[in-house]
């Protein structure tokens, strides 16, 4: 019976997010090339940005990562119905298995995969290894990804200040330059590069909300904080 009402939950979650996010109007800028059969990439986003994210890779060939706890059940769920490969695990509790699983989409079976780099409980806007090691492993470049909108309920709350698009809200999402990570590349290598996805994950977060003329003071913090 549990299963039974965790799939009934999920439908019924599935649902509402298809129908609310077909009535959202999202502008893509920058590189637009999330194709479901078109070369693997790796697409790396910031926490509070996923429930616009999940309409972008919606039935296109996507690999993401659920937990193993009750509620991760739950998500994995609603992703499947949502069009999704799902794994299991994250970077608290399995994420080792989470990330063969993530390793053998990309490179078995050709899949695109998205991951939140300052997940699961942040700090938000820190990059963290993950995505890096991802992509040395798989050779496969990443693409920095941001989201806004302009009539969204945010929930306050969370620690990532995750939002919900309104419907017939304006959507932007803005894809960066892609990251190409070296096989064989070395620690301050890969430290450099972290601290470059981050830098444009923050600009190109910035531009989004500026988009609907809305400041991103995090932004302002973290450069002060930086010393850029």
């Amino acid at each position: 019976m549990g299963k039974t009402l965790t799939f009934l939950k999920a439908l019924l979650i599935s649902s509402f997010y298809g129908s609310l996010s077909s009535l959202w109007r999202i502008r893509e800028f920058g590189r637009t090339d999330l194709k479901p059969k078109g070369d693997a990439k790796i697409y790396a986003h910031w926490h509070g940005d996923e429930l616009l994210m999940m309409k972008m890779g919606q039935f296109r060939n996507m690999a993401v990562m659920a937990s193993r706890s009750k509620d991760g059940e739950l998500m994995a769920w609603v992703l499947k119905l949502l069009g999704f490969q799902v794994v299991r695990g994250s970077s608290s509790r399995g994420g080792a298995g989470g990330l063969k699983g993530l390793l053998d989409a990309v490179i078995k079976r050709g899949c695109h995969t998205s991951l939140a780099v300052d997940g699961p409980r942040g700090p938000i806007y820190e990059v963290k290894p993950g995505i890096l090691a991802l992509a040395q492993k798989t050779g496969r470049p990443i693409v920095p990804t941001v989201g806004s909108a302009g009539n969204r309920w945010v929930f306050k709350k969370a620690w990532n200040q995750c939002y919900l698009p309104l419907p017939f809200s304006e959507c932007a999402v803005i894809f960066g330059e892609p990251i190409e990570v070296s096989p064989t590349a070395t620690e301050e290598e890969l430290e450099k590069l972290k601290e470059n996805l981050r830098k444009q994950l923050i600009e190109l977060k910035g531009k989004a909300e500026e988009h609907f003329h809305r400041p991103f003071l995090p932004a302002v913090r973290l450069n002060s904080l930086s010393g850029a």
